[in-house]
């Protein structure tokens, strides 16, 4: 049955209308249209306690407006989200069949296994076949509740604690391929243990009184000992590498430090024996007493007895050297005879101690009134001047340098020069004296002596690179040695 519509006239009271009668009948009529049949609007249909889309395939949408959800019992259905509106579970009786991606924040249960999970993501984690990938640069934490462990198929991890947990079965930690097992400070690839922090020691500390168990060694505190029987300890560097010890101590008895072998028991003796047919060889050997046996010293036979000086009845030679009578000498040709001290220590000769190193050109060597010998140089002593002196030889008639002094350091100079002609044999002496302005030189040479008609040479000073020059023009290109003794004064 269609709708009934009620007919209220043209206008008011106008008397086109229905009756009230007939109005009265219509209503009737829908309200029975709307308990007695489902309600159909635009493709919904409502009856009894359902509410049913008409049209195929069509969804039915619940909207609630603005802010508000759509709430049925203790259910609120919001935009894409579900919650409780009387508490904080949400309880799914039946099985769930999730098609798309699950995401969760968590899961938890009555502790009976999860079987038949498939997923990609839980929370930050994701979960691909039998591995568990955390995101980038994050941890993955197993947090058992209370003192639980987490337990695997032979081994228990609690707290900080590693255990196996199958009788007599090893724990193995196995990098994959050329990888290594890192920790914070240490590497640890095949049988290498490699620190990784710049400078830092590898210490391994047992607890309490227990010790650091090697195969056939332990170590405890400061002391190493050997644990199977009667073997040796070794210690065997690689390749030219060598045994390093600052000090040494042997059966409680011998003592080795520095360049020392000493005994440490009262009155022992040091007994240095070889095997079989070998010897004691010593490159030098320096005895100051005890008994030496067996030994040919000074004499036609072997003989026994303290020596405190050792005497030869021609010579002795030792090595490149020969001791005879009181002179030492070297025995290999053309050889220096070189003494020097050990280090810092220097070489003393009838009270006189030398320098232990060579002074500069021209140097002098000296004494401090106590024995002590140093170099020094010539005008040292004096306050004001120094005194110097030179040869210089010239080849051709080329103007030629006699010598030169600093500027900056002296003012004047006086020379006294000696000339040498050794092609002719001429001879010459004369003075002269240099001064200077800082930018000009100025010379006067007087009081020539020669044994020819005329000088050797013509004289001239000046000023470059900061020196004042003594120059010559010798008068021919013959070898010409100029001698010169130089007093020089201050600025």
């Amino acid at each position: 049955m269609a709708r009934q519509i009620l007919n209220i006239g043209t206008t008011a009271n106008d008397g086109t209308g229905d009756t009230l009668r007939e109005a009265m009948i219509k209503t009737n009529e829908n309200f029975t249209e709307l308990y007695a049949s489902p309600l159909l609007a635009s493709g919904i249909s409502v009856s009894g306690n359902e509410i049913t889309a008409t049209r195929s395939n069509d969804d039915l949408i619940l909207q609630a407006a603005g802010t508000g959800s759509v709430v049925a019992g203790a259910l609120s259905f919001k935009g894409t989200s579900i919650s409780s509106t009387d508490s904080t579970i949400v309880n799914i009786n039946e099985g769930l069949v999730v098609d798309g991606t699950l995401t969760a924040t968590s899961f938890s249960g009555d502790g009976s296994a999860i079987t038949g999970l498939s997923a990609t993501a839980l929370g930050d984690l994701s979960v691909v076949g039998s591995t568990i990938i955390a995101p980038s640069n994050a941890d993955i934490t197993l947090s058992p509740a209370g003192t639980g462990s987490i337990v695997l198929d032979a081994i228990t991890i609690n707290d900080n604690n590693i255990t196996g947990t199958r009788s007599n079965d090893d724990i193995n930690i196995t990098p994959s391929g050329t990888g290594s097992v890192v920790f914070p400070a240490i590497t640890i690839n095949d049988n290498n243990i490699t620190g990784t922090r710049s400078n830092d020691d590898i210490v391994i500390t047992p607890s309490g009184t227990g010790a650091v168990v090697l195969p056939a060694i332990t170590i405890n505190d400061n002391n190493i000992t050997g644990t199977r029987t009667n073997e040796n300890i070794n210690i065997t560097p690689a390749g030219t590498g060598t045994v390093v010890v600052n000090k040494l101590t042997i059966d409680s008895q011998i003592e080795i430090e520095d360049n020392e072998i000493s005994t440490t028991q009262s009155n022992s003796d040091l007994v240095i024996t070889p095997a079989g047919t070998g010897q004691v060889v010593m490159a030098k050997v320096d005895i100051n007493s005890g008994a030496i046996d067996g030994a040919t010293v000074g004499a036609a036979s072997a003989t026994t007895g303290v020596f405190t000086t050792l005497t030869a009845n021609t010579s002795a030679t030792v090595d490149g050297i020969t001791l005879s009578d009181n002179e030492i000498s070297t025995n290999e040709s053309n050889a220096n005879l070189e003494l020097s001290g050990n280090g810092s220590g220097g070489v003393t000769i009838s009270g006189f101690v030398f320098p232990t190193s060579d002074g500069t050109n021209g140097q002098f060597i000296k004494t401090n009134g106590a024995g002590v010998l140093s170099f020094a140089t010539a005008g040292a002593s004096l306050s004001n001047s120094a005194i110097a002196d030179g040869t210089t030889t010239t080849s051709s008639s080329s103007i030629a340098n006699i010598d030169t002094f600093d500027a900056s350091t002296y003012r004047s100079a006086k020379y006294f020069i000696s000339v040498v002609n050794s092609d002719d044999t001429r001879y010459e002496i004369f003075e002269a004296n240099i001064t200077h302005d800082g930018t000009n030189a100025y010379l006067t040479t007087f009081g020539s002596t020669t044994s020819g008609d005329v000088g050797l040479g013509t004289y001239s000073a000046d000023i470059s690179g900061g020196n004042v020059r003594l120059r010559v023009v010798p008068i021919t290109s013959d070898d010409i040695v100029f001698k010169f003794q130089r007093i020089a004064l201050n600025v």
